[in-house]
């Protein structure tokens, strides 16, 4: 190999080895940057830790009695007397009662009739205990119906652990029960086990 061959060949593979570091990296030999961890705070919302329900049920009878006299030839009627009387005792059951009798009385051309009814109210209170989870904002108080319905009962500052309601006991045959959610002032929510269904 002549001295003038050998020069070119050197200063070829030069130029090559400067122009190949002179080019870009490869995407198959790219840095590969670390990708920071992200951590998601986790956490629960308790419910009360327990919920007492006191239920009962009154019902009140009714007697009213109108005596009303009719004039004999306009056939104009005009109230003559008007009672009406009322009594609450304990009930064990819903009791629903109406009756309605007139007899004539006690004075010429009057008619006195008396009506007695009778009606369950259905009494509730519940308590609960408060719960331990931060942001507390209050708490909702639900009855649950045997046809899957649910309707708010109540809603509480979170300081009041208690609530209570008088309904016609007619709604026992729906066989309520009662649940307390922890509402909190991030969105997160937790809710009781049901109780047992109200009765009188």
């Amino acid at each position: 190999m002549t001295a003038t061959r050998r020069i070119l060949i050197l200063t070829g593979l030069t130029v090559a080895v400067i122009a190949g570091a002179s080019l870009p990296a490869s995407a198959d030999f790219a840095d590969v940057a670390p990708v920071p961890t992200t951590t998601v705070a986790t956490g629960t919302v308790a419910a009360p830790a327990s919920i007492t329900v006191n239920d009962s049920c009154a019902t009140t009878t009714t007697t009213v009695k109108r005596t009303v006299h009719t004039d004999p030839v306009t056939l104009v009627q005009t109230q003559t007397a008007y009672s009406s009387t009322s009594s609450t005792v304990t009930s064990t059951s819903n009791v629903n009662y109406y009756s309605s009798t007139s007899e004539a009385g006690p004075g010429l051309n009057e008619t006195t009739t008396t009506t007695v009814t009778q009606n369950t109210t259905l009494s509730v209170t519940a308590s609960w205990a408060a719960s331990a989870s931060r942001g507390v904002s209050g708490y909702l108080v639900n009855a649950h119906l045997v046809d899957g319905s649910v309707y708010p009962m109540a809603q509480t500052a979170p300081t009041v652990l208690a609530t209570g309601a008088g309904v016609d006991a007619d709604y026992l045959a729906y066989a309520p029960r009662l649940s307390v959610t922890t509402l909190t002032t991030y969105g997160w929510t937790a809710t009781t086990a049901q109780t047992p269904v109200l009765s009188c």
